[in-house]
Parts: structure tokens; sequence; C-alpha cells
């Protein structure tokens, strides 16, 4: 059971350590363009081709937005009682306790143990979390929301042309389909570049709130599971759909928290060694999980 686990794994870790280093010792991926298209391309391809593909019915997708939706705001009531009981920001640390690495890092995981059924759930729910990320990230960080931002943001108008299509029973072309997984087929490895790149740009000097920051590496992949297990456990899921959105829960802070907190200066140290302390815990999550997984096949 582990060698499984360990092979579906490996080419995510093979392939972020490559970004990493492509980061720190080229500028291959510095372009911001390159993210754009992966963010406004490559994504909502990927969205429509997993679920179109898999004939997802409106109502399996409508369980998996509800079940999104559902943990997201019990993670926020929870988060938000633990701040406050600790004394720590809640402006600047609400959101990225709040919102996993749902996609760079959790569609991969998704993919690599479940493969094409598991990566049409993680697609669903890392749109979800996109929009808390734009909404619950952007409104507390700034101190202002903008509605406007989402309907720029890709991915979501994919989920609204997906629920739509699926709602009509309309099915595209082939061609168009066979274009869309051409264009989705880059994402993946894309994503786990850019996350390395990502992390290899992380800048930490201040390291003298370490207690915090490490509580806070462990809360969130930890509460994440926790909480995303027993929201799960009261809805009528598939094992399948259950799994992934504990494992997509249980996944490290995401990358767009350190912008957010860079764009609205923020403690974004602190959140840089988080991302980095959390990743480990999420990926030993993922490996206990996966393989629940196959013991229970």
């Amino acid at each position: 059971m582990l060698p499984s686990i360990l092979l579906a794994l490996t080419p995510i870790v093979l392939l972020a350590s490559l970004g990493f280093f492509l980061g720190k010792h080229t500028d291959y991926l510095d372009a911001p363009q390159i993210g754009n298209l992966v963010s406004n391309i490559g994504m909502p391809a990927l969205l429509l081709t997993s679920v179109l593909s898999m004939n997802m019915e409106i109502y399996s997708m409508a369980k998996i937005i509800m079940a999104s939706i559902l943990i997201l705001a019990s993670m926020s009531l929870i988060t938000l009682a633990f701040l406050k009981l600790t004394g720590q920001s809640i402006r600047f640390y609400l959101s990225p306790l709040v919102n996993p690495n749902a996609g760079n890092l959790g569609i991969p995981i998704a993919f690599a143990l479940f493969a094409e059924p598991g990566l049409a759930v993680a697609v669903v729910v890392s749109s979800v979390v996109q929009i808390s990320h734009f909404s619950l990230g952007v409104g507390v960080m700034s101190g202002e929301y903008r509605p406007k931002q989402l309907l720029k943001n890709g991915p979501v108008i994919a989920l609204l042309i997906g629920i739509i299509m699926l709602s009509l029973s309309i099915q595209l072309p082939e061609a168009i389909t066979n274009t869309l997984t051409m264009m989705s087929q880059i994402t993946l490895p894309m994503m786990l570049l850019l996350l390395g790149n990502s992390l290899s740009k992380l800048t930490i000097k201040d390291k003298g709130k370490l207690k915090s920051v490490i509580a806070f590496s462990i809360y969130r992949p930890v509460m994440g599971c926790l909480v995303a297990f027993a929201i799960t456990c009261l809805l009528p899921l598939t094992p399948l759909e259950k799994m992934v959105l504990i494992i997509l829960n249980a996944m490290p802070v995401a990358v767009i928290s350190y912008m957010l907190a860079t764009s609205y200066k923020g403690p974004k140290e602190e959140i840089a060694l988080m991302i980095l302390l959390s990743l480990p815990i999420s990926l030993i999550i993922c490996g206990l999980l996966g393989w629940l997984a196959l013991q229970a096949t």
C-alpha cells in the first residue's frame, strides 16, 4: 500500500521541486503571464473537461459545492473564535487559516491518488475555494469587498458555464472537447512548477514569532481535515467525494495568502513560514488518507 502512495505523490514532489530549482536559478517561470495563463485558460479548461467528461450530474455538483461552502463557513467560525481567544490578528490570519491550497497542490494530489474521478471533484472544490480567496481573503485583508472581482475570475466563470451545461444537458462538439482536453493537459504540471517557483521566492527574515507560526502551520491542515471529516459525515456524499473533500481541506496555507498579505501590508514573513511548515504536514496527512482509502477498497 505504501509504495502506491509514494508512487502517486512522488511526481508532485518532483515537479514542485523542479519549480523551486528553476525559481532559484533561472527566470523561466518569473513572467506573470504564465500564472495568468494557467489561472485564466488552463484552470477553466481543466474544470470544464473534468466535469463534463465525467458526466457529473448537477445534483452531484451541487452536493460538492454545498459541502465546500459548509466546510469553509465552519472553518471561518472556528478560526474566528480561535484567533479571538489567542489575541491574533483576524484581519490577516483568518483567510490564510481558512482557505487551503486546493488549486496548484490539491488538484494534482487528488488526481494522483484518485485519477480522473477524483480530479472532477477536486476542480469543483478548488473553484469554491477560489471564490473564498477573492471574497473572504480580499474582503477581510483589504477591509472592503468587491463582488465584481469574481466576474473576472476564469475558474468561477467556467464553473457557472459547467453548471448551465449540465442543467440543460448540453454537450460540446467533439472538436471543442478535444481542444479543451489539450489545453487542460498543460495545467497540472504548470501548477506544480509555479507552486515550486512561488516557494522559492518567499523571504523569511523575522523568526521571532516562531511559536505562533508553528501553531498556525499545524492548525490549518489538521483542523481543515477534521472539519471536512465532520461535515462530510453529515451529507449524502459518495466515499470518493468525501475523501477528496477531506484531502483538499487538509492542504497547507495557500501561496495566494502570501500574495494578499504582501499587497495589503500584512505579516507576509509569518505567512511565508506558515506555507513552508504546513506543506509537509499536509503531505503526511494525504499519505495517511490515501493509505486508508486503499485499505478500504
